[in-house]
């Protein structure tokens, strides 16, 4: 997929839950090698959106596209096959398995039925020193490590499936300010590299810093969809709580 194509297209996008109206015809959109921002207060419907391209759920109405071919997605493996990789808020880390053995949860190096610890701990070491990720030890359980180092575990093991795109689920919650520099500066060697991503996160000032454009959820409806550079935070506030729409369709 060539920078700018388009690469994933939802459109008219429905979820109810019971009572509750999630997701209300709701378009979103990703092109090569871009970051999109998605942004909403509680309960704005962006973790049902992104469950939804992730495979998670399945929408009641609308259509999804990956690189121009409409697809109905069976469940996160199916999705993962199509070049969708999400890393969840929780990292989905195993405590006390090594760095190496997390990075190839799933895809472990074996013979005759055996693991190769040291071919995946090489292996581990290539990946993550690629994206500029230092580790001091490959063969220490995750939980000893802090958790910036935990949460770049985490993206490396998605990116080492060659994915399209990158769903991060608030990849800085609960770090320190180096911490969430480090992952930020993660984010955007990811796209210089060639992946797409989005980037879910309360933290504006966070999302102004790395996307190229911001998508704006309020109770279920896009309010808001616009270059970052057209952004800032009183604007993205003000769509989030007010009655502003910006860049999309009133319904």
């Amino acid at each position: 997929m060539s920078s700018g194509e388009l690469l994933v297209e939802m459109r008219g996008i429905c979820k109810r839950f019971g009572g509750i109206q999630a997701l209300d015809s709701v378009d979103f959109s990703l092109r090569g090698g871009e970051i999109v921002g998605l942004v909403g207060d509680n309960g704005a419907g962006k973790s049902t959106l992104i469950k939804i391209l992730s495979g998670v759920y399945g929408p009641d109405r609308g259509e999804i596209k990956i690189a121009g071919d409409p697809v109905r997605l069976y469940g996160a493996r199916h999705a993962k096959r199509l070049g969708i990789e999400t890393v969840h808020q929780d990292r989905g880390l195993v405590p006390n398995f090594t760095v190496s053995a997390n990075l190839h949860l799933g895809r472990e190096m074996t013979r005759f039925g055996l693991c190769r610890v040291k071919k995946m701990e090489r292996a581990a070491r290539e990946a993550l020193e690629s994206l500029g990720i230092e580790i001091q030890s490959y063969s220490t359980p995750v939980m000893s490590m802090s958790g910036g180092q935990q949460q770049a575990v985490a993206v490396a093991r998605a990116v080492a499936a060659n994915p399209k795109v990158v769903v991060l689920d608030e990849p800085t919650a609960a770090l320190g300010v180096k911490e969430v520099n480090k992952v930020l500066d993660l984010i955007c060697r990811l796209r210089g590299g060639g992946v797409s991503l989005v980037f879910i996160s309360h933290v504006l000032p966070e999302v102004l810093s790395v996307t190229d454009r911001i998508v704006v959820l309020r109770r279920g409806k896009k309010v808001g969809d616009l270059p970052t550079s057209e952004a800032d935070q009183d604007l993205l506030v003000k769509l989030m709580i007010g009655t502003e729409v910006v860049g999309c369709e009133r319904s």
